[in-house]
């Protein structure tokens, strides 16, 4: 489950910027992490956006990585913290800049 604060401000452009994350901060081949999740938008219906299907890609295979490079308990919500961090870090010129709370 995605926190209200994220799906109301998570946009197109934070896809291309956790990607960047994952690679420069845990290394993440960023090619074929977008390859997977291409894969995964292509079987998804077509009434699901880009952005959730990012979030429950995001949270079924990208979380279980960063939790076992980070050493945490699998079903910690690493990567849902990690959209708080992009979101909040790379809000959207011209919106209201919201702090997002945790």
């Amino acid at each position: 489950m995605v926190p209200q604060l994220i799906s109301d401000h998570f946009e197109p452009m934070h896809i291309d910027l956790v990607f960047r994350e994952l690679g420069d901060r845990f290394g993440f081949n960023q090619k074929a992490w977008r390859k997977k999740f291409e894969e995964y938008l292509s079987r998804q219906p077509r009434t699901t956006s880009e952005m959730d299907a990012f979030i429950k890609f995001g949270n079924s295979f990208i979380n279980p990585v960063l939790n076992e490079i980070l050493c945490r308990n699998a079903l910690h919500a690493t990567f849902v913290k990690l959209l708080f961090y992009i979101v909040e870090k790379n809000s959207v010129p011209g919106k209201k800049r919201v702090p997002l709370k945790h």
